[in-house]
């Protein structure tokens, strides 16, 4: 039996019988704690972009962005942008999950957002 612990979603056990199961049950913890993480996000995203990336986003840049983190929200997810986890998962009893890679996978979702700013306003 193996844990994975979030502050989003608490402790959530996965069933240890093979490499396969252990990841698709760590598929969905991580599925989940995303979407928590894009849901809190786009309630305050202008303070997030302004935080970020320094800028203010006028109201359709801002309906653009939302887009993209939902569909990000519900996209499948991709174990290679959180190889650490799975690493983790695989050598450990309990991992725990921090914020920092789906930051980071939200951060290159909105990159394009901001070059294409970027190139407008220099």
């Amino acid at each position: 039996m193996k844990t994975v612990k979030s502050a989003l979603l608490g402790s959530k056990q996965l069933i240890d019988t093979n490499a396969d199961v252990l990841l698709i049950q760590l598929k969905e913890i991580i599925k989940e704690h995303r979407a928590l993480v894009v849901t809190r996000l786009i309630g305050d995203l202008p303070t997030y972009l302004h935080y970020k990336f320094e800028m203010k986003a006028n109201k359709d840049l801002l309906m653009k962005i939302k887009e993209e983190l939902l569909l990000l929200k519900d996209n499948r997810v991709g174990l290679k942008v959180y190889d650490n986890i799975v690493q983790q998962l695989l050598n450990r009893a309990v991992v725990h999950l921090t914020n920092e890679p789906f930051y980071k996978e939200i951060d290159e979702c909105l990159t394009a957002y901001v070059a294409e700013r970027e190139i407008k306003f220099n």
